[in-house]
């Protein structure tokens, strides 16, 4: 085990786990939002994420799956790669989810609040 790995499973682990809480009990609310308002129309979707507590609520539930999604990948790039593939699959990944998460957040902040 190097230096620079020491601690990262534990680290990996407890993050994997607040992750999926947040999954978890941000699911329910997110669907049954989403249900209330399809039942209106569709263009109530868009009213419920134009509102704050729609769209932080939608923010906290897409950062919290954003996140497991990238550690769910973190660990496959970690168990079938190593060297520079790995550092690179590690980094592309850790991209990715920035840009997806920053786009979305970017999508409803402004939705909401501008």
């Amino acid at each position: 085990m190097s230096a620079t790995s020491k601690g990262h499973g534990t680290t990996h682990f407890k993050m994997h786990s607040l992750a999926g809480w947040g999954v978890i009990i941000g699911l329910p609310f997110a669907a049954l939002h989403a249900v209330m308002t399809i039942r209106v129309g569709p263009e109530a979707v868009l009213n419920w994420l134009g509102t704050a507590h729609g769209a932080l609520g939608m923010i906290a539930f897409l950062s919290a799956a954003i996140l497991y999604a990238k550690l769910e990948m973190d660990e496959v790039i970690m168990d079938y790669f190593s060297g520079g593939l790995r550092a690179f699959g590690l980094w592309k990944n850790r991209a990715v989810a920035l840009i997806l998460w920053l786009a979305s957040v970017a999508g409803l902040v402004m939705h909401a609040f501008v």
